[in-house]
């Protein structure tokens, strides 16, 4: 059996940021909240829960006055506004990239222009983006949802940054062709892009992928769906699920993993399979 680990594997830099940021305030804070999962993978977040970090469904579970962390996903504004209301000290980690597009869609919304957002409505990021986009803004996941969309005179796209680009594609050019004006903002991270095509020309040279990556995470599950159908694959969250997937008789193996997920969980499974080769 021959394994290859991707050469983008590990946390991307926007994760990485917000893993030493939180760890970094948890040392100087007992406790720190949290709304939501400061990334998606269980693993690293029951760690910063033990180190101390809280985390809660409403932010009106935060006490007053106690440290508060927004997640790498960034935050709807009504939420940053009621966490200022009470007086919370803010440790912000939003991904930089997501930061970006926030500030694009503010000037967008003061241009004239009426947002579309392409990514999936229910992932933190793009409630996120909404929140400055005006009530007229819409989220657009598939390609069939756009003839449903209403349009202005002066549209503008942007999407959410770990989307499938084939699938954006597709939705900006049937967005084009039924609009007069639009404005297609590619803000799409540059590293998902390295690891999607990274994932692509990987399926095509071995029997069978293992994506690692938190099941609950939109970028891993957007590297399955890309492999699917040109190789076998299964997505998995750590080593231990390795038994399995049957695997003995194959002899071609390829690893990539998820933006949130920690290189040495990717050594482990890497590691793992090395055993089935003796």
């Amino acid at each position: 059996m021959k394994c290859t680990i991707g050469k983008w594997v590990g946390f991307c830099s926007g994760v990485q940021r917000a893993i030493k940021g939180a760890e970094k305030a948890l040392e100087e804070n007992s406790v720190i909240y949290c709304l939501g999962e400061i990334i998606h993978n269980p693993r690293v977040v029951d760690s910063l829960i033990r180190k101390g970090m809280a985390v809660v469904k409403d932010i009106e579970e935060v006490p007053d006055r106690t440290s508060f962390i927004i997640r790498s996903h960034g935050l709807e504004q009504d939420t940053v506004r009621r966490a200022e209301e009470k007086n919370l000290h803010i440790f912000d980690f939003t991904c930089p990239k997501v930061k970006s597009t926030h500030r694009l869609v503010a000037n967008l919304r003061k241009e004239g222009y009426n947002l579309i957002i392409v990514g999936n409505p229910h992932h933190p990021e793009v409630k996120a983006i909404r929140s400055l986009s005006g009530s007229s803004a819409q989220v657009i996941e598939r390609v069939q949802e756009v003839k449903g969309a209403s349009f202005a005179e002066k549209n503008a796209v942007v999407v959410q940054t770990t989307f499938n680009p084939q699938s954006f594609s597709s939705i900006v050019s049937e967005v084009i062709r039924r609009t007069y004006k639009t404005l297609v903002c590619t803000t799409l991270c540059e590293e998902t892009i390295k690891r999607q095509t990274e994932a692509v020309e990987l399926a095509g040279k071995v029997n069978f992928m293992i994506v690692v990556g938190g099941k609950n995470s939109s970028n891993t599950k957007t590297l399955c769906n890309i492999v699917e159908g040109r190789v076998r694959v299964a997505h998995i969250e750590d080593a231990d699920e390795i038994d399995t997937l049957g695997l003995h008789h194959v002899h071609r193996i390829g690893i990539i993993s998820g933006a949130s997920t920690p290189v040495e969980e990717v050594r482990k499974v890497y590691k793992k399979l090395q055993g089935y080769s003796q």
